[in-house]
């Protein structure tokens, strides 16, 4: 093991392939082109295979089932040897939960699933399978292979609901019951007891292998993301998740803040192609160009976190794509201009509340497609795009943080908040804040708020922007209020007339005030983007008395992050034109410049010099009488940085 840990790296590289019954490994063997490729990316990590989501170890292990290896050859040990002798540490990637091979040589230790049938490739996380196969294959990556550490694979995102008499004896022994089914008025408890079990398996395996070697780091693969908005009550030693390649740029521009809100070392992992379908089992995958790379790992870079990009061990685990490692050193070159930006935090000034609740019961899986989250995805992307730079705040936060830090708070639609939380909320607006909700939100602060709502409605309707009118259909809810204002005006037809309703009610508070949106802004806009809902957004929250401390103007393509770090503040513009989210295209190698921009600075920041990098220049300051401050860029290629001196 080496010294430096997965806190203090900057950029990664991973490689897997999931070794299959039958496939020799490797089929073809070329150890000199990893050797070639590090020298030239310079990786301050490397992940790769040790074992994939069938179950088969692509090393001799001893005590896991291995895949059919060639004689001889051990790619983990050429991996280690390699980046051993560079001073670069090495993690596994090693499959958790999702293991074929386990399964089916251990039916006993399968997942039964609510019809009574046991899953073919995932094991109950309360049965041996984590004192009998997993831990004893890290104990062996860890002291025989010398590995740094772990990212633990197909472990939150396939756990779900469980029914094997691993999980129920284990109910009854806490409860002295029979476990409810689903139907029954209990039977979300059962699912919570399910993710209490799930994070009671990743702890024992983490702290079990620690007691060995308290080196070796560990992470569970999207554990605590957006799809785990509960307390961090894990010891992993770092976040980390390998988000979609579909929109890959938004994609990363939303799991990224909720991973940053952790206040714990953190890093995204994108895939370095494009995959149909978006499958580890897929062969149809088309290499991502230079450009893409870069302006994803932009996002990331932005928002303090570490970036690390994904490809496959080709050959069956012994070759990689020579063609494709200058690509690979030109986007570490890119990131390592721009390293200012790592370790920094997203100035608390605009937060998005990602409230803890939890998917319908319907769901199998434990941790997918919570609404909280998908609500928040899609007012990071509107609030994004709009120009401010958002940060996270996650339930448990609203409770013990300071709010008074931000100037505005916005609630997404959400099935519940906790009343602790929505205590906090009230008092935070009337200390001062401004809090906007979402309607979907609106019946947790009917009370505070001065207003009924009733059952949403879905309507085509018409948001005036002031000079436009946005079309969409989506709910709405109809309030009735004697003591809050209507603002901002919806038509029912693509014209203006005098027959309309309020797109919002705003009610003055202690010394804040709280707005509420008669319709579901989140989801009119992820599926009815237009200049003229952005500006509705613009409009509502100046009406509210948001006044941002840093602003933009000159393209709409520009997206603000503004981080701290060392008492100083680092501006992120990143240009977001070009083909991400354009569905036939898998890669692109041209991304429009964007500029000249304009940044002004409110005068309570006291800006004292601003330096753009990567070219590390000194820009000229315009003092305005008003005591704001502005500099001009000419050209933004993909991202730019600026580095802030101020006064604290």
């Amino acid at each position: 093991m080496l010294n430096k840990k997965r806190k203090d790296c900057f950029l990664g590289i991973h490689f897997d392939f999931h070794a299959m019954p039958g496939e020799e490994v490797p089929a073809i063997y070329c150890p000199e082109l990893y050797g070639a490729m590090l020298d030239a990316v310079h990786p301050d990590y490397v992940q790769c295979d040790t074992k994939g989501h069938a179950g088969l170890s692509s090393y001799p292990s001893k005590v896991g089932n291995r895949a059919k290896l060639k004689d001889g050859i051990d790619i983990l040990r050429m991996m280690r040897d390699a980046t051993a002798k560079r001073g670069i540490p090495l993690y596994g990637h090693h499959s958790g939960l999702y293991d074929r091979k386990a399964v089916e040589l251990h039916p006993d230790w399968a997942v039964i699933n609510i019809d009574g049938e046991p899953e073919k490739d995932i094991v109950s996380a309360f049965s041996p399978y984590v004192d009998e196969l997993l831990v004893p294959q890290l104990r062996e990556l860890a002291g025989e292979y010398h590995l740094d550490g772990a990212w633990i694979d197909g472990d939150s995102w396939m756990a779900q609901v469980d029914y094997s008499h691993w999980a129920t004896d284990a109910y009854k022994e806490k409860y002295c019951k029979v476990p409810p089914r689903p139907g029954d008025a209990d039977y979300e408890n059962y699912r919570e007891f399910c993710r209490d079990g799930f994070r009671s398996y990743v702890r024992h395996y983490i702290d079990t292998i620690k007691a060995e070697f308290p080196e070796f780091q560990i992470t569970s693969n999207w554990i605590f993301s957006a799809m785990m908005p509960e307390k961090l009550d894990v010891n992993v030693d770092f976040l980390s998740g390998d988000y979609a390649p579909e929109n890959a740029l938004e994609s990363a521009r939303f799991h990224g803040r909720v991973l940053e809100c952790r206040n714990i070392a953190w890093d995204l992992l994108a895939w370095g192609q494009h995959a149909l379908p978006c499958c580890w089992k897929t062969r149809n995958r088309n290499t991502k160009e230079l450009q893409q790379y870069c302006q994803e790992a932009s996002m990331t870079i932005a928002m303090g976190g570490g970036f690390e990009f994904f490809n496959i061990h080709y050959g069956s685990g012994g070759l990689i794509q020579e063609w494709a490692i200058p690509i690979w050193r030109k986007t570490a070159e890119y990131c390592r201009e721009r390293e200012v930006c790592f370790g920094s935090r997203i100035m608390p000034e605009l937060g998005v509340l990602l409230p803890c609740d939890r998917n319908a019961e319907e769901n199998t899986r434990l941790y997918c497609n919570a609404p909280g989250g998908l609500a928040l995805e899609k007012w990071i992307n509107a609030l994004q795009d709009c120009q401010y730079s958002s940060k996270v705040l996650l339930e448990h936060h609203i409770v013990e943080q300071e709010l008074s830090q931000y100037r505005i708070i916005v609630i997404p639609a959400a099935e519940r908040i906790c009343e602790t939380a929505q205590k906090a909320l009230c008092q935070y607006v009337n200390a001062g804040g401004i809090l906007l909700v979402d309607t979907g939100s609106a019946q947790f602060f009917e009370t505070f708020g001065g207003y009924s709502s009733s059952a949403p409605e879905t309507k085509l309707i018409f948001v005036d922007s002031g000079n436009a009118l946005a079309a969409g259909e989506v709910a709405c809810k109809t309030f009735q209020t004697k003591e809050a204002e209507g603002f901002g005006r919806i038509f029912p037809n693509n014209f203006y007339a005098d027959e309309h309703s309020f797109a919002g009610y705003i009610r003055h508070t202690g010394k804040g005030c709280i707005g509420i949106l008669t319709f579901d802004f989140g989801s009119f806009y992820a599926d009815n983007r237009s200049t003229a809902i952005r500006k509705f957004l613009q409009n509502t929250l100046e009406k509210l008395g948001y006044r941002p401390t840093i602003r933009v103007s000159g393209s709409s393509f520009a997206d603000l992050t503004v981080t701290t770090k060392d008492g100083e503040l680092l501006v992120s513009l990143i240009n977001t034109a070009g083909e991400h989210n354009v569905k036939p295209v898998r890669s692109y190698g041209e991304i429009p410049p964007i500029g000249p921009l304009t940044v002004t600075f409110a005068p309570e920041l006291g800006v004292k010099s601003i330096q753009a990098i990567p070219r590390n220049q000194e820009l000229e300051l315009k003092h305005n009488v008003d005591g704001s401050c502005t500099i001009t860029i000419e050209r933004i290629e993909i991202h730019t940085v600026l580095k802030i001196k101020h006064n604290n």
